[in-house]
């Protein structure tokens, strides 16, 4: 209809704002309490703080058996990452379900203290638990005569005071137990393709993959390494596997390891010893996915910088069996430039020490073989997929085409202003882009982009000056 007059429209600008891909967030894969938090197994869960994260699903200092295999691995990891480390947020899949992992415990006669009888931490309040009277004669009701609850000693059993057994100084308790020895490697194999569900569930997409205490299983390291380039088959991610410290207590058995069980995909960081920090003791894994975010997040969440000579908390580096590992410099740069495993220092501090990863030293392309450099090509891309798939299936037209290279130029220009990249272009080729792709509705552009590589080396060279004694001594 004709409208008289002077008349306003808003059209598109044609340039999208760049919408930068999450970075430096792990995925964690283990076990946690759940049955002392509120959390629950089989599915993706976030959480920004270390409260957080236990009211999800408890916490337990118990991470490993006494023969060293994982227990409640997420809470190393859940420690490790907003209390030692103080970022956030992260990715937890539990693997654990009291519905599932369980085992009876017979009945036993407990002396109460104070009217509390305590029974381990693992115990799960379910239809199992009954509590009789020291004799196992006479059932006691559940808020009648007790309530259960749990503290960081274990699972009370208190007895009310208007219960007439309120006096009794022995209660007969039996109960299930949470049983781990149920889950295998094959579940955690099977965890890892549950990253899928991260961009649904949390609406995040992790880039670190961390399995804490099963990542020295070459079988699961294997799995991790080959979805890590490909979640929901359009994100690029790494992931972060530890070398087995039983088998490899010393320095010099790193590569031979390394390289007999296949630690040596371009997307794994690959990490040796365990360390310490005080009483704890953490699979080094957690500490540089925690450290990877420390240092994403201290450059406005771009990963162009190396986690390599970056301050840890730490006060010592160990095998399994507690063995102290002392590594010299001379004997860390072995095992981060020799073998390509990323280490730790005490070098008047404790820090980080290496840069490649797990391809180096058979593949000595940069873009490949660092952990900052290939990790920003990963950035770039998922960043491209993150901002355009909006486009998909709109009109394929020049306009849509320039839009999109425009905006992406335009953001790796902000990039490379910032010291964040060399250099970064985004082009379309016609040559490339042939009628028969364009009338299936395919066209294709090209980026190069350069960042950062790490100083690895700084040399400074000195001689004496015998004018400068001449001079002297002549004045």
């Amino acid at each position: 209809m004709l409208k008289h007059g002077i008349n306003t429209y808003k059209d598109e600008t044609g340039i999208v704002a760049v919408q930068a891909a999450a970075v430096g967030i792990p995925f964690y894969i283990g076990a946690w309490p759940c049955h002392l938090g509120k959390g629950f197994a089989g599915k993706p869960q976030l959480a920004n703080d270390f409260s957080e994260a236990r009211e999800l699903g408890g916490y337990s200092a118990d991470w490993r058996n006494e023969d060293g295999t994982p227990r409640w691995s997420l809470c190393q990891a859940m420690y490790a990452h907003f209390t030692l480390m103080g970022v956030s947020p992260a990715i937890f899949y539990n693997l654990y379900n009291p519905e599932k992992h369980k085992k009876a415990v017979s009945a036993d006669s407990f002396t109460l203290t104070d009217h509390v009888a305590t029974l381990p931490l693992d115990t799960i309040i379910n239809g199992n638990l009954t509590v009789k009277t020291s004799d196992g004669e006479n059932l006691l009701a559940k808020g009648t005569d007790y309530d259960v609850y749990y503290t960081d000693d274990g699972l009370c059993v208190e007895l009310l005071e208007e219960s007439e057994h309120f006096s009794d100084e022995a209660l007969t308790i039996g109960y299930d137990i949470a049983d781990l020895s149920q889950i295998k490697a094959s579940d955690v194999e099977m965890a890892v393709e549950e990253v899928e569900k991260c961009r649904s569930v949390v609406g995040i997409v992790p880039d670190l993959l961390c399995a804490p205490g099963w990542s020295s299983n070459p079988t699961i390291a294997a799995v991790m390494a080959a979805k890590a380039p490909s979640i929901n088959g359009l994100f690029r991610g790494k992931a972060v596997v530890d070398i087995d410290t039983k088998t490899v207590d010393d320095y010099s058995k790193v590569l031979e390891w390394k390289n007999e069980n296949g630690y040596t995909s371009e997307d794994m960081v690959v990490c040796w010893p365990m360390v310490r920090s005080g009483d704890y003791i953490f699979d080094m894994s957690v500490i540089v996915c925690a450290l990877i975010a420390r240092v994403d997040s201290g450059n406005g969440d771009c990963p162009y910088e190396s986690p390599s000579n970056k301050e840890l908390s730490l006060t010592g580096a160990l095998t399994a069996t507690g063995a102290e590992i002392a590594l010299s410099l001379p004997q860390a740069d072995i095992i981060s430039v020799t073998d390509g495993v990323v280490t730790v220092i005490n070098n008047g501090g404790w820090v980080l020490w290496g840069n490649y990863l797990g391809c180096y030293p058979k593949t000595s392309d940069v873009a490949k073989m660092f952990i900052c450099t290939s990790r920003t090509q990963d950035w770039l891309c998922n960043t491209f997929v993150n901002t355009y798939w909006q486009y998909i299936d709109k009109p394929l037209t020049p306009a849509l085409r320039d839009a999109i290279i425009a905006s992406y130029n335009f953001w790796l220009a902000g990039l490379t202003a910032e010291g964040k990249l060399y250099g970064g272009q985004i082009e379309y080729f016609e040559e490339l882009n042939p009628v028969t792709s364009l009338m299936a509705g395919v066209f294709r552009l090209d980026t190069r982009a350069a960042s950062p590589v790490p100083a690895q080396q700084i040399d400074m060279h000195i001689r004496y000056d015998v004018d400068m004694l001449t001079a002297a001594m002549s004045s």
